[in-house]
């Protein structure tokens, strides 16, 4: 019976390699969810750019996976069972970046990077709907996930980088150290991660985007969240399920950046699964990140992100609020209306005005189509904040004289600068 069932799956194999045209694809609600329909109707697909992701390895054989990697590293510690495909402790090349596998037969359980990588830019087919980048490559680094084996996958990644225009590193894992001091609570100064702390600053100062699953033990306002995530140049990234409301089991902390689906339909090792987690989340933003970037190459890495978070719908959760979830359309639509170099602020919607003004001494600041929303500002040093209560509210404060040049910063809900900076003449 077990000689049947090997064989069963030998034929799987064999049976799922041959590819199916992108038009035969299914549509897929998580890409519905963040409007990723808007950009790919522009042609834009990923193309030119590559993918980074450490994980376990993919099976290459799988049609997802047909002419999407080019490039993989295996790192394996030598106290560990274990060897990269090659039968060495090291490995470079596409090979590198196979899944493990028992003589001739892939390891089925260690599916966890067939998920990953098949969210950012697997091949569509008719059983499933391809990555949100299909036109992106990817670069599969399997490593053993201790941290020298994290640490040699960052270097590798860093290393190509620019021979391969990575736009962004996806890291669905994570975790906590056990009996630290508590001054190692503060993720960037624990001696432990600090060599990939300065790699990711590398990444990120060269132009890669690291993304890092949140991670799904559900602890609300926790002093640090998982590493790599809580690291200052890993943008976290946490999820929400198919009503939009984050989901019970993210990880939450004020380092969560950006949500995006948990449930999108990508491969595991021979056939097709419905992801779940953290971990399907941070590769979807991973590849939505790599989209506009092949929209807007003249656009800087971090005006891309900045675009992602300003335009994003605003989530709330049980502590956090107004934390954004990815809309490719609204963000593209950001990045068109913003020069290269310039300072990323949010386009209202339509409908939606705000303006300043003076009278009799005060500075007015007008809101229409923003019921809810929180709105601040800082006039001689002093901030005023206040929420929204109407579809439209006008809001006064008096100054010291008339005559006065006043330069006001609005910010929207808390954190993100509204659509103008106004210099004004108080009348």
């Amino acid at each position: 019976m077990k000689s049947k069932l090997l064989a069963l799956l030998a034929t799987l194999a064999v049976m799922l390699s041959a590819g199916l045209p992108a038009n035969a694809a299914p549509s897929e609600p998580a890409y519905q969810a963040i409007n990723a329909q808007s950009i790919w109707d522009r042609g834009i697909t990923g193309e030119g750019t590559t993918v980074a992701i450490i994980d376990q390895g993919v099976n290459l054989t799988h049609p997802y996976f047909q002419d999407q990697i080019i490039d993989g590293y295996c790192f394996v510690e030598v106290t560990s069972s274990y060897v990269c495909p090659n039968g060495t402790r090291e490995q470079s090349g596409v090979e590198a970046a196979s899944q493990r596998k028992l003589g001739s037969l892939y390891v089925a359980s260690e599916d966890h990077g067939n998920m990953v990588a098949g969210i950012v830019a697997g091949n569509p087919t008719t059983q499933a709907p391809g990555g949100i980048a299909p036109g992106s490559n990817l670069l599969m680094a399997n490593v053993d996930l201790t941290l020298s084996g994290i640490l040699a996958a960052l270097r590798y990644i860093d290393q190509r980088k620019e021979e391969l225009n990575i736009v962004a590193l996806s890291m669905s894992w994570g975790g906590y150290f056990t009996e630290i001091p508590r001054e190692w609570l503060r993720c960037d100064t624990n001696p432990e991660l600090q060599q990939m702390s300065q790699v990711l600053k590398s990444l990120r100062d060269g132009g890669v985007i690291p993304f890092a699953s949140a991670g799904n033990t559900p602890t609300l306002d926790i002093a640090t969240s998982l590493f790599p995530s809580c690291l200052q140049d890993a943008v976290a990234v946490g999820s929400v399920n198919q009503t939009s409301q984050v989901s019970w089991y993210v990880t939450m902390s004020e380092k969560l950046e950006l949500l995006a689906p948990d449930y999108t339909i990508s491969a595991n090792t021979f056939s097709y699964i419905r992801s779940s987690g953290t971990s399907a989340a941070a590769p979807l933003v991973a590849g939505s990140h790599a989209l506009l970037r092949q929209a807007f190459p003249d656009h800087s890495a971090e005006q891309v992100l900045s675009a992602m978070k300003v335009s994003g719908k605003p989530i709330d959760d049980v502590i956090r609020k107004n934390i954004p979830m990815v809309d490719l359309q609204a963000a593209h639509l950001l990045l068109s209306n913003t020069a290269a170099g310039a300072t990323i602020t949010p386009q209202p919607a339509a409908g939606q005005v705000l303006n300043v003004g003076t009278f009799n001494g005060k500075i007015v600041v007008y809101a229409k189509g923003y019921k809810g929303a929180t709105l601040s500002w800082r006039i001689a040093g002093k901030w005023q904040k206040v929420t929204v209560t109407s579809d439209f509210q006008a809001f006064d404060r008096l100054t010291s004289a008339i005559g006065m040049t006043v330069t006001i910063d609005l910010y929207l809900n808390g954190k993100t600068p509204a659509a103008f900076s106004k210099t004004v003449v108080t009348k």
